[in-house]
């Protein structure tokens, strides 16, 4: 049972190790790591938009699925290899505190999902993420952290998902900024509520 107690793994202080004469830093799972600050994320973004202009907040939830599809890739290998479990072995408990870890110790912010509708769809809210301030000019959403949330659940859930983001800080929402991460069917009833004028709470009740 010794296992079940090792629920920080992304937090704790031995998660990185910085090999100064190689100029290397790595997780303690092996995998090659790279911080970025939020001036790299600003010229990556301004370099983009320079590039791509309006294509750009397409672009960035292209990037954000593919980084999303091998952070689950790598959250499931390196916690199995770590613990000796299979994360689908896990409880549903010990999964969330997981999750959870992961989203905080790689500096991603606070992710909010509520399970309890996860047989249909997965409303959810990100607080404090990196890109809230961050995006092309004129355009207003996570696009970055909306692919993420995308290709991260659809590796887990083992089928291709959708997301649609229904709020955000920036444009006063109350609720903060929220997804919504389902099957397309579900995604396009809440486009279409959302277009009504619903905030997330009431576009998570119509969808139930």
């Amino acid at each position: 049972m010794q296992i079940r107690k090792n629920l920080d793994y992304f937090t704790s202080p031995h998660f990185l190790d910085f090999d100064g004469g190689a100029g290397v830093l790595r997780s303690r799972g092996g995998t090659r790591m790279v911080a970025v600050n939020e001036d790299w994320l600003r010229g990556f973004v301004g370099a983009l938009e320079h590039e791509a202009g309006s294509a750009t907040p397409a672009i960035l939830q292209r990037c954000g699925e593919f980084f999303g599809d091998r952070l689950a890739q790598r959250f499931d290998s390196e916690l199995s290899g770590f613990a000796g479990v299979p994360l689908r072995d896990r409880t549903m408990n010990e999964f969330c505190t997981l999750l959870d870890d992961l989203w905080v110790g790689c500096g991603m912010g606070k992710l909010e999902i509520d399970w309890s509708r996860a047989a249909q769809f997965l409303p959810l809210r990100l607080l404090h993420s990196p890109m809230q301030d961050i995006g092309p000019s004129g355009h207003v959403g996570d696009d970055l952290f909306a692919g993420i949330l995308l290709g991260f659940f659809s590796r887990l859930a083992d089928q291709k998902l959708q997301v649609f983001q229904t709020g955000d800080e920036r444009l006063g929402d109350r609720e903060g900024t929220t997804f919504i991460l389902g099957p397309q069917s579900v995604i396009d009833r809440a486009k279409s509520f959302k277009e009504e004028g619903h905030r997330h709470s009431e576009i998570v009740e119509r969808l139930s």
